[in-house]
């Protein structure tokens, strides 16, 4: 009974290495960034404030 409980800690613990070992292998190596999008943006007058918002919507 001990040593199949200790075998799930083990393995468990295993899991949880490997994973936080991606999350910093991810860290180091992000996927490449998509360059931005210049947004041309519309003007309207509000009742207190302008408001803009994208064109074509």
């Amino acid at each position: 009974m001990r040593n199949t409980i200790a075998l799930g800690l083990i393995l468990l613990s295993g899991m949880l290495l490997l994973n936080s070992g991606y999350d910093v292998y991810r860290c180091f190596v992000p996927k490449k960034i998509v360059e931005p999008q210049p947004v041309r943006l519309v003007r309207i007058e509000g009742k207190n404030c302008p408001l803009y918002y994208p064109e074509g919507q």
